[in-house]
């Protein structure tokens, strides 16, 4: 019987968990093979460089790793790139309580206790991961400054790597960062090419350095941290950068950059040239030179109209041609704008967090105006909550349930509401179904004598209450 079956009939609770159970796959058994081919034969004899050399690399991924390096040093990507990286660093310390931003070690079971000896555990996972596993490793290494390397190269190359160092015996000794544009995937076998798969027991990844395989690993070991995933068998295990989505916007910001800085070295400095038709000799018209920069030249001479005797019978004329044209023909301003909003779009983050302010977004009316900081908080929600949860994903699965399956690292304080607008949703909570003393509850805090604070801070409901409260006055007989 299978799972599907299972839901089909749909049993007693007890009865369907028991039976989903015992349709899953056990541990020991071998492990089930797919049947979808997941490389390319057609694609696999273009995919790989140093074609004679041994344990050679796959190199199809799109763009190469310099170019896309150099693409992250451009003034625009370098400011969204460290905007995120400062803002992930903010976690790399601990938050016990849960409520300050930061990490926090804690029992994958929210409803469990932990036990004494659970408690000792996670707070040496704590120091553990501060220093990044055994100081002996690396004694400079700190979790900020890994954080921070492999946020980089995450945005750079969308492929995030660090290694994860053993002991004798098999346990994790620490984890280190790995240039990524060093790593790629490892080259297959005759026999992996043969099945369209990877042997998941053998060499996933090598490091190449000056063309040269100089360390390989296994997929338990090392972590190849993809947060954008392609289904495309010609690019079959390779990230999709920000970057190779940019170039087309990227370029015209940079077209448009060159073209006004070449205003500055190649263009024409003065605002027109006045040209005078005389047949005046060169000694009259120095003369003439002078005293015409003598009416318009310096403060004193604004606004002033200046008056030029000339010779109508010698055919003489004088006409100014103005060569002050501006870019706003070609509304140079607003195309700016216009490609770094699309560029912000990529990578998930408002203007206004890297310093961008395009004036009137956000404004409905002159009465009616959206608090900027919203903006931010919602960047924060598209860009830096999935970008935690991919480096939070890849700490749990290769370093923190390798230590203890039943313990994950969270980052917190992306939740956190501040205090104002707290106190804004508990008053608008007490006013509608919830009563002052559980508010009073939720911070600790003890209910109000005499039952005052058994009661709903609304008004039909006060009124309500009163009425049903009341008792029925006594009507007496006749006597």
């Amino acid at each position: 019987m299978s799972i599907f079956d299972i839901f089909r009939r749909k049993p007693a609770a007890e009865e369907q968990t028991e039976e989903i159970i015992k349709a899953l796959p056990s541990p020991t058994s071998a492990a089930p093979i797919p049947e979808a081919v997941q490389v390319s034969p057609i694609d696999v004899a273009n995919a790989y460089i140093m074609d004679n050399a041994e344990g050679q690399a796959e190199s199809n991924r799109g763009l190469d790793y310099e170019q896309l390096r150099a693409m992250s040093r451009v003034d625009f990507i370098a400011a969204i790139i460290q905007t995120r990286v400062n803002q992930v660093a903010e976690f790399a310390r601990p938050a016990r309580t849960g409520e300050d931003i930061g990490f926090k070690i804690q029992l994958k079971d929210g409803a469990a206790t932990p036990t004494d000896s659970q408690r000792e555990l996670i707070n040496k996972v704590y120091d553990f991961v501060l220093t990044c596993g055994d100081p002996r490793l690396d004694f400079e290494a700190t979790f900020e400054a890994f954080l921070r390397m492999l946020v980089r190269d995450s945005l750079t190359f969308d492929q995030a790597c660090f290694e994860v160092v053993r002991t004798r015996a098999g346990g994790v000794a620490g984890f280190q960062i790995v240039d990524a544009a060093t790593i790629r995937r490892s080259k297959m076998s005759a026999k992996e090419r043969e099945d369209g798969r990877r042997d998941p027991e053998g060499v996933h990844y090598v490091q190449v350095v000056k063309h040269k395989v100089t360390a390989q690993w296994n997929a338990r070991d090392f972590c190849f941290g993809i947060r954008r995933p392609r289904s495309d068998i010609r690019y079959k295990g390779y990230g999709y950068p920000e970057l190779e989505e940019a170039i087309p916007t990227l370029t015209a910001l940079l077209n448009a950059e060159v073209f006004n800085a070449s205003n500055f070295t190649n263009g024409i400095s003065v605002s027109g040239i006045v040209a005078v038709k005389t047949k005046m000799n060169p000694q009259l018209f120095r003369a003439f030179r002078r005293e015409f920069y003598a009416m318009l030249s310096g403060s004193h001479n604004a606004k002033k109209t200046p008056l030029i005797q000339l010779d109508p019978e010698g055919n003489e004329d004088l006409k100014a041609l103005n060569l002050g044209s501006s870019n706003r023909e070609m509304e140079f301003q607003e195309w700016i704008n216009y490609n770094l909003k699309k560029l912000s779009a990529l990578f998930q983050i408002d203007p206004q967090e890297i310093g961008f302010n395009f004036g009137q977004v956000g404004v409905t009316s002159t009465l009616n105006q959206r608090d900027a900081s919203t903006d931010v908080i919602l960047s924060k929600e598209r860009g830096l909550r999935p970008l935690l949860r991919a480096v939070e994903s890849w700490l749990n699965k290769y370093v923190i349930n390798e230590i203890d399956p039943s313990i994950e690292l969270v980052f917190t304080g992306l939740d956190v509401i501040p205090v104002e607008k707290q106190l804004q949703l508990d008053t608008a909570k007490v006013k509608s179904f919830m009563t002052i003393d559980e508010i009073r509850a939720s911070y600790d805090l003890p209910p109000l004598p005499d039952g005052a604070g058994e009661v709903i801070l609304d008004g039909s409901y006060i009124q309500n209450k009163g009425l049903t409260g009341a008792q029925p006055t006594e009507v007496n007989g006749d006597d």
